[in-house]
């Protein structure tokens, strides 16, 4: 077979057709940075963890532990953690937080636990998690990452099964968390998600010039606000008063509805980030962000205001479960950056391949064939 047409086959059918590291349902465009759930490295003063390109030097609590190997108080492993596991064919980490370990809890007899602390260094409460990875390791003087365009993919589902540490509820927060729980409980059958706080942050959150920053999470219904429903959520509609979810009405809420059921299964998102071009009543610039899902190429648009703030300088990917107040658990296969807003490709089935080469093979056989002589 010619060159040309061996160079094609590669391309098309040497792509991954089940579980893959960088995508599965849709193809790799050639990411600037995949990290693939394989690797939950702590990393040396809070730099080059999980797999080396992720610091966790900011509001990060982390302690090193993972969830069940909670040690004693106030400085042993707290509850909750991160940790890379494999089920099946596929690796992924889990992060789980499980409120406020750092708050003394009722102990049910009239008395309060001892907390584990944060304070001294070294040491942390496992209280929120957040992972950060500095866009400009691979694209030096990048700026407006969101305004000018940037894609990610994750595939990520809310955790509930096996081991998940108990709720260590901060019931001092005077805004609360549903459920509005007083004392250490069992982790939800259920599991619990999460919501993109005033910050912009949330489970995957993308920050620019150390000032913007837009997220998205796996929320379910308890956990926003009424009327609005489960599923991804991300900062509300320009105009809204602030970006936060769990701040959301129906009337300024960005959601991609999934059932509380299929959250617990895992979903495959391909996002695009740009700037739309115009600003909401309060003059803040609004972005056009565009989701699509689970192997789909009819997208769902949305406009969303910005935050109010970011906590990296710079320009970041980042993922995490970073409020010191809320509980939530996931597990996240992959995660995936691009500059520039580009579409998705599927992967192609084995089959379709399969009749790609016969049929190649067929017209290169014909083209090679003498043709007959004229009489």
């Amino acid at each position: 077979m010619p060159l040309h047409l061996r160079i094609l086959l590669a391309a098309l059918c040497s792509l991954p057709t089940g579980p893959a590291l960088a995508g599965v349902l849709y193809t790799d465009p050639g990411w600037d940075l995949v990290y693939e759930g394989a690797d939950d490295a702590f990393g040396a003063n809070d730099r080059d963890a999980l797999d080396g390109n992720w610091r966790h030097d900011q509001s990060d609590k982390w302690d090193g532990s993972a969830p069940g190997d909670t040690g004693s108080p106030p400085t042993g492993n707290a509850p909750g953690g991160v940790v890379a596991l494999t089920e099946g064919s596929t690796t992924y980490l889990r992060i789980q937080d499980t409120g406020n370990p750092a708050l003394a809890q009722p102990d049910g007899a009239g008395g309060l636990t001892t907390p584990w602390t944060d304070a001294a260094p070294g040491l942390g409460s496992n209280r929120r998690f957040y992972f950060g990875h500095d866009i400009e390791t691979e694209h030096p003087g990048a700026t407006s990452v969101l305004a000018n365009g940037i894609t990610l993919s994750f595939r990520a589902r809310i955790a509930s099964t096996g081991v998940l540490d108990p709720v260590y509820p901060d019931y001092q927060d005077p805004e609360g968390e549903v459920p509005d729980l007083q004392q250490i409980t069992p982790w939800p059958a259920g599991g619990k998600g999460y919501n993109v706080k005033d910050d912009g942050k949330g489970m995957f959150t993308v920050q620019q010039d150390g000032a913007d920053a837009i997220g998205f999470a796996l929320a379910l219904d308890v956990d926003t606000p009424a009327g609005i429903g489960s599923g991804l959520v991300m900062n509300n509609r320009g105009n809204a008063f602030l970006p936060g979810t769990d701040r959301a009405t129906p009337s300024v809420a960005n959601l991609v509805p999934l059932t509380d059921a299929q959250l617990l299964d895992w979903h495959e998102f391909w996002i695009t980030v740009q700037a739309s071009g115009g600003s909401d009543l309060f003059g803040r610039d609004t972005f056009l962000v565009t989701v699509y899902r689970d192997g789909s190429f009819a997208p769902q648009t949305f406009e969303v205001m910005n935050s109010f703030g970011a906590e990296f300088p710079g320009q970041f990917v980042t993922f995490g479960l970073p409020s010191s107040t809320s509980f939530g658990a996931v597990d996240v296969d992959f995660y995936s950056y691009k500059l520039g807003v580009v579409a998705p490709v599927g992967v192609p089935e084995p089959s379709s391949c399969v009749m790609l080469l016969a049929g190649l093979g067929g017209l290169a056989a014909r083209r090679r064939a003498p043709r007959a002589q004229k009489e």
